[in-house]
């Protein structure tokens, strides 16, 4: 039996505190909105960012619009239409790309098909919530003619789709004006679709038939736009979905956030004491690779954290040599990297709401360019510029207790990332033989340092929290 607490909309302004877990963080309304992130696009081009990915921006009635009520409008909290397709045009026209989410797995009790409450039905009565003879009962998975119906999670305000009814496959994929197809297409030519708990979507509460779906909902985005990258959340080991049939990427916890967590912050997926040493790190990531295509693997979504987890500097207690040393690491390994909004100017916060706090512009525009942003701006630059960083093969080269060091390479280019994430400073061999190159000059592209390399095989020393990342000249 579900239990209602209806809480009212509070609003605050820009940068006061969120509420504390499991409380009022829903509610909270703090006037951010397209327009705002329009107005800021010059910063994220300074900053080097390529692509953007929002989280859900269709009518809700939450700050998080997690729980849509209309999946062909933007919220008016966050603009218009018409707002949003002219500042896709103006991020096209910088070369750059943006992700939605996609929020199919539930809607709103508000939803007109659902209406809970009687005011946002699509003709008067219809909404399916205690109405058995409504036409859109069977869009969601009730208990018989009762009000017991099934909630993503447990969660009552978030009723779950039925995708065996035709109506909704239709609405949501199959149809001509899917919701899928519709974003794709002009005015709006987004380029890449999020799916939210993509591994719960199916038939029935127990998402029977979910890989069918996942190949529909790609096959649908890429009947529109055949280079539209379909990204899947899961925070478990999610390779029966990388294949190369279903999902172009995952948000990789599994394979990239868990395991550089438990390396940098000593800690687990909930926040509890978990320590391992570079050799369990290596152990951890070859596992995570191994299990899916290479073109898969490029294309996982890595990210230090996101907006379901503590931010990863507050996770290392404020330690700004640590969160740089993890910056390296997702710019230089396998995948796709991605910063969460604020990481760049060494935004904290604790566990959700606190982890999605607003954005300091302040110290952007007193502190000038701030260390941090500095350091992700040149990374960022780096891996631009380096075909062997994007989709370059990757070779361990050395690995002994706090440190690693591996190489991305390709016929023409070799890059080399060293980490020492000990207390130490320490020698580390780096057997280049091994990618048959022999001679060289390595130059630091962090610090501009450079070692000659002769006979195959050379000895850097490396300061305690300390990374390089050194490109073969």
């Amino acid at each position: 039996m579900f239990t209602w607490r209806l809480r009212p909309t509070i609003k605050k302004a820009w940068g006061d505190a969120v509420s504390e877990h499991g409380k009022n963080g829903a509610c909270e309304f703090f006037g951010g909105d397209l327009q705002g992130i329009y107005n800021k696009l010059d910063y994220l081009q300074e900053l080097g960012v390529t692509a953007l990915y929002l989280n859900p921006i269709f009518s809700a009635p939450s700050n998080h619009k997690y729980d849509t009520v209309d999946y062909l409008n933007v919220d008016s909290h966050l603009g218009t239409n018409k707002l949003f397709a002219t500042m896709v045009e103006d991020l096209h026209g910088r070369d750059m790309k943006i992700m939605l989410d996609a929020v199919f797995n539930h809607t709103s009790v508000d939803h007109p098909w659902f209406d809970m409450y009687k005011r946002n039905s699509l003709t008067h009565e219809e909404g399916a919530y205690a109405n058995p003879a409504s036409p859109y009962r069977d869009y969601y998975q009730f208990e018989g003619d009762t009000t017991q119906y099934v909630g993503w999670n447990g969660i009552a305000t978030l009723p779950k789709l039925n995708f065996s009814n035709p109506h909704v496959r239709d609405y949501i994929y199959a149809g001509d004006d899917a919701v899928i197809k519709h974003w794709l297409r002009p005015p709006y030519n987004i380029d890449a679709w999020r799916f939210d708990v993509i591994h719960m979507l199916g038939e029935g509460e127990g998402a029977f038939n979910n890989a069918h779906y996942v190949r529909e909902f790609r096959n649908a985005a890429k009947s529109v736009n055949q280079n539209c990258y379909v990204l899947g959340e899961h925070f478990s080991e999610a390779s029966q979905w990388l294949q190369g049939d279903q999902e172009d990427g995952a948000m990789n916890y599994y394979g990239f956030a868990h395991p550089i967590r438990a390396f940098f912050a000593q800690q687990d997926i909930a926040y509890q004491p978990c320590q391992i040493d570079a050799q369990e790190l290596v152990e951890w990531l070859n596992e995570a690779r191994g299990k899916i295509p290479w073109l898969n693997q490029l294309s996982q979504f890595n990210q230090l954290d996101s907006h379901d987890t503590m931010r990863f500097l507050t996770m290392l207690n404020e330690d700004i040599e640590t969160l740089h040393l993890a910056l390296l690491m997702l710019f230089a390994y396998v995948g796709t990297p991605c910063i969460y909004y604020g990481t760049e100017v060494a935004l904290q916060g604790g566990r959700d709401p606190d982890n999605r706090r607003c954005f300091p512009w302040d110290r952007v525009e007193s502190d000038g360019k701030l260390q941090t942003f500095l350091f992700v701006q040149k990374l960022i630059a780096i891996r631009k510029s380096a075909t062997a960083l994007q989709s370059g093969n990757f070779h361990w080269l050395n690995v002994q207790g706090r440190s690693f060091a591996f190489a991305r390479f390709t016929q023409k280019q070799c890059y080399i990332c060293l980490i020492n994430n000990g207390d130490h400073e320490l020698l580390i061999d780096l057997p280049l033989w091994q990618l048959d190159i022999e001679s060289g000059v390595l130059e630091d592209q962090l610090s501009d340092a450079q070692w000659r390399l002769q006979e195959g095989s050379i000895s850097i020393e490396i300061a305690a929290k300390q990374g390089m990342l050194l490109k073969l000249c």
